[in-house]
Parts: C-alpha cells; structure tokens; sequence
C-alpha cells in the first residue's frame, strides 16, 4: 500500500454515500448486518464506495469483513467532532461575530470567555475556542475550566448572553 494524500481522503469524503459506509462500518465493526438496501445505495455503489474506502487507506477486509483501519479510526473520530461542532453551529456564529468585536474592544474577551463556557457543552470544543493563537482572542484555555466540569451550574442559551453582556455593562459602568 503506498501512501495516502490528504486530497485522497477528503476526495472520498466528500462523497455522502460514501461516508455513510464509513459511519455504517465503523458503527457496526466487524457485524455489518445492514442490508445494502437500507444504506439507500445499489449493489455497485456499495462495491465502488468499499473500494473507494479500501484504496484511500480507511478500511481493510479481512475474512470476508470490512474493518476501519488505524487511518480510518482517527478519520471517523474527527468526522464525529466535526459533526458535533456542525449541531452547533449557530452558537459558534455567534461566538465568531463577539470575536471580531472583542478585537476592537479588549473588555469583550472575558464577555467571549463567558459565552464560550457557556454555550458549547463539547469540552474538546471549548478548549479549541479558547486555546491562545486558534482565535482573534488571545484566551487562556484555562479560564473557568471549574465551570466546565460543573454544567449543572452552568447557564446557557439567552440566558448566558444576558448574563455576559449585564456583567459588561457592570463593569464599564464601574469605570
């Protein structure tokens, strides 16, 4: 097997029915019981996309049965974290429009902060958007990581907006 290209894997990735035999084997192992049919592709498909996936390097047969490969293990861990991160989307449109303010003004960071903490519940998430130089917002990671081990505790939605923003207001009255 020679090596793969990362235009390789995003080329097979980029296809929607191949990515649902990828999701199929790694959710299913070695017991692929779904019918070809139920995965909403032909026979030819299903063989084409498998070879696809085989020669890319993310899945390998072995007796008979498809299994994900090293290669593809981590390339369907990223795919689930992007699929997380997609489910909050409109969250992290916020938080990319109070990071282009907070540039401009340096009280908004600890507002940012707030929003970040509160809003997304992926901890991995979090600690990307807060991690120095992977924002327009120089953050510290571990700014209120005892809030992130504690979401009973934690505020979200509007309520978390309202919270920041009042806790803003406060402080540039206090000035």
């Amino acid at each position: 097997m020679e090596l793969v290209s990362l235009n390789v894997i995003f080329e097979t990735l980029s296809d929607d029915k191949t990515l649902v035999l990828l999701d199929t084997t790694a959710l299913s192992g070695s017991d692929m019981d779904t019918p070809i049919s139920k995965l909403g592709i032909t026979r030819k498909q299903y063989y084409s996309r498998t070879c696809i996936l085989t020669n890319s390097g993310l899945i390998t047969r072995q007796k008979g049965k498809y299994y994900l490969t090293s290669l593809g293990k981590i390339v369907s861990f990223y795919q689930f974290r992007i699929g997380r991160a997609l489910n909050n989307f409109w969250k992290l449109k916020a938080l990319d429009t109070l990071s282009n303010e907070a540039t401009n003004d340096p009280r908004l960071k600890h507002v940012y902060l707030d929003l970040v903490n509160n809003l997304i519940d992926d901890v991995k998430i979090r600690e990307i958007l807060t991690r120095p130089g992977t924002s327009s917002l120089s953050a510290k990671s571990n700014v209120h990581r005892d809030t992130a081990e504690q979401p009973s505790q934690r505020v979200t939605g509007v309520a978390a907006i309202q919270l920041s923003l009042s806790s803003l207001i406060t402080a540039d009255s206090a000035l």
